[in-house]
């Protein structure tokens, strides 16, 4: 292979080098770093190309003239400091873990809510029986109804059917609580700021990290398996509502 070939195949590779889309400052600067070394390659090879067309017809380099694309120990250092900046980075925030479990939850909610609904159906029994009593006006249409209820034990409530409204019903309040406080604590700079610090200055990843909501004590503990456990009381009160600002904001 000729010298101009194997120059234009590694002008090639530079050329191809990814340009990542808009990221953590110091995954750009590794970008920007490695870039101004493969700059100086692409630099190298134009100049090698021009260095043999040279040597080639006679013509003699002036003296630096490849030094121009040398790697310098400010470039050199730049780049491996951005390599170490990454290895240490924690790009799993807080909020991120809050974002995700947030999403988890809402999904919990959705099933939930499936369940609510055929347990629902179950009930609405009543709603026939209620508009057959709200019509018995008369002795004999309420004799009628008297008849038609001891022909159609379908139409009373089991415990099971109870149990499965109820169990739903405490579901929907319990996934809809965590998303709520998950989303509200993602949201929450000072509680997300100081779970980073701690994670940083114990230099452990949150991913993987698990978290827990309790609404009766108002307390959200996060815990990095072995390496460390927090727990936030009341920074989350502010966002707690009321049924009837449930009813209120189910009717807007």
């Amino acid at each position: 292979m000729s010298h101009l070939l194997k120059i234009a195949g590694l002008l090639s590779l530079i050329a191809s080098a990814a340009t990542p889309a808009a990221a953590d400052q110091t995954i750009t600067n590794l970008t920007t770093s490695a870039q101004t070394i493969l700059d100086q390659i692409n630099r190298s090879q134009v100049l090698t190309s021009g260095a043999v067309a040279a040597a080639s017809s006679g013509d003699i380099l002036a003296p630096g003239v490849m030094q121009t694309a040398a790697v310098s120990d400010q470039m050199q250092d730049a780049y491996n400091n951005a390599i170490q900046d990454v290895i240490a980075a924690n790009y799993y925030t807080t909020q991120e873990l809050m974002l995700d479990q947030h999403a988890i939850a809402m999904d919990h909610l959705d099933t939930a809510i499936d369940s609510l609904v055929d347990a629902s159906l179950v009930l609405m029994t009543a709603a026939t029986v209620s508009d057959m009593a709200a019509s018995a006006d008369t002795v004999q249409e309420q004799q009628a109804l008297q008849t038609i209820l001891e022909n159609s034990p379908g139409m009373s409530i089991t415990d099971t059917e109870q149990g499965n409204y109820n169990s739903a019903l405490g579901a929907v309040q319990e996934y809809a609580r965590e998303a709520g406080a998950f989303l509200a604590a993602a949201n929450n700079v000072q509680m997300t700021g100081m779970v980073d610090a701690y994670a940083s200055n114990a230099n452990v990843s949150l991913y993987g990290a698990t978290v827990a909501y309790s609404a009766t004590s108002d307390i959200i503990n996060i815990s990095a398996g072995s390496a460390f456990g927090l727990g936030f009381q009341g920074f989350l009160a502010s966002n707690t509502i009321s049924a009837a600002d449930v009813y209120a904001s189910a009717y807007q």
